[in-house]
């Protein structure tokens, strides 16, 4: 069963006067939450309120579980309880529903009005920290994203989970207890530490900017699509993105193809082409991700410092840049991310 329906049916039961609790059809916990099977009576599946150990229980055989309640607790609160269950299961599945409701709100598929109803009917709040936080999943054969991601991807009560496609799901953030953007990228890598852990699948993640309003998710939508976007071609060794870290690519990504490759041409052509073999382009890598940091540079490729050395001088004499020097270094790394700028003639897909 879906883990944010289990919190809304938790959140429900604890405005109740009586305890209730709900079991998988096998006798395991599902709200509260428990690892624990607890014997089950026979003559469940007739409907009756049937007593066992101190406790009562009440067969919702159209949803394959079982409500529990301690001894004491009068039928009317059992069958209201099993009502409450079917009733909340079933609006969760109904196409259209709250996940439709949502799904054309981060598409920006609603007029004003329409919002605004979507906002009533469902409850939704119209003014909270939240931000969307987009979930990609190639490897999906049998299921969708969505459904893996329910089983595996702990929720908060004000976190909403919606499928956009078989292999992206968006989920919709509160951020009401995170201080800044870092929060949100931990979060992110221990999700996709706990799903490759799960399921064995990759799973790449792009972060939109929060916002305080319902009628703005769908900006944060859109940026969060954008971020995986640009962080793909950009920043291909990375697997989270989050757009207001994208900045440079952002700018990149707006140049004309025809542009771009004009300017990469000026410093990687066929008259450099011998120069720029994979070693120094290599080297000339790690020694930008290394902040222009020579040493640094040096242990992490295994080189002597002097090496390191000889090839940034080589590079220098036949180019005239020197990339220790901070301008020449950003001269040479824009030049050399230009040539990505013409993967934006192929859209990519989400």
């Amino acid at each position: 069963m879906d883990q944010q329906l289990l919190v809304r049916i938790g959140q429900t039961f604890g405005q109740l006067s009586n305890r209730l609790s709900l079991l998988d059809e096998n006798g395991m916990g599902l709200v509260p939450h428990g690892d624990t099977l607890v014997p089950l009576p026979q003559g469940l599946e007739k409907g009756d309120i049937v007593p066992m150990y101190g406790y009562r229980y009440l067969s919702v055989p159209s949803q394959h579980c079982i409500l529990l309640a301690p001894e004491g607790t009068p039928d009317d609160v059992l069958r209201i309880g099993a009502r409450l269950v079917e009733t909340m299961i079933q609006l969760g599945s109904l196409n259209g529903g709250i996940s439709g409701a949502y799904q054309r709100m981060l598409q920006n598929d609603l007029s004003v009005a329409e919002l605004d109803a979507v906002i009533s009917e469902y409850r939704i709040p119209a003014e909270m920290p939240r931000c969307v936080m987009l979930l990609h999943m190639m490897q999906v054969q049998d299921s969708n994203a969505r459904d893996i991601l329910s089983e595996v991807i702990p929720l908060s009560a004000n976190d909403v989970l919606i499928a956009m496609d078989n292999h992206t799901t968006a989920l919709i953030k509160c951020t009401s207890s995170m201080e800044d953007i870092e929060d949100l990228h931990q979060l992110a890598s221990a999700m996709q530490e706990t799903v490759l852990g799960e399921t064995g699948l990759p799973l790449t993640i792009g972060i939109g900017e929060p916002t305080d309003r319902a009628s703005e998710l769908h900006q944060s939508y859109r940026q969060a699509r954008r971020a995986i976007e640009i962080g793909r071609i950009y920043r291909q060794e990375e697997t989270v993105h989050i757009y207001s870290s994208l900045l440079l690519e952002r700018f990149l990504s707006d140049i004309p193809p025809e542009t771009a490759e004009h300017y990469h041409s000026l410093l990687f052509n066929s008259s450099t082409a011998r120069l720029f073999s994979d070693e120094i382009l290599s080297t000339v890598e790690m020694f930008f991700r290394k902040d222009l940091n020579l040493s640094d540079t040096a242990r992490q490729l295994y080189i002597h410092r002097n090496t390191l050395v000889y090839r940034l001088d080589k590079v220098q004499r036949q180019i005239g840049l020197d990339l220790r020097k901070f301008d020449d270094a950003v001269t040479f790394k824009m030049l050399m991310e230009m040539k990505k700028c013409t993967a934006n003639k192929t859209k990519i897909t989400l």
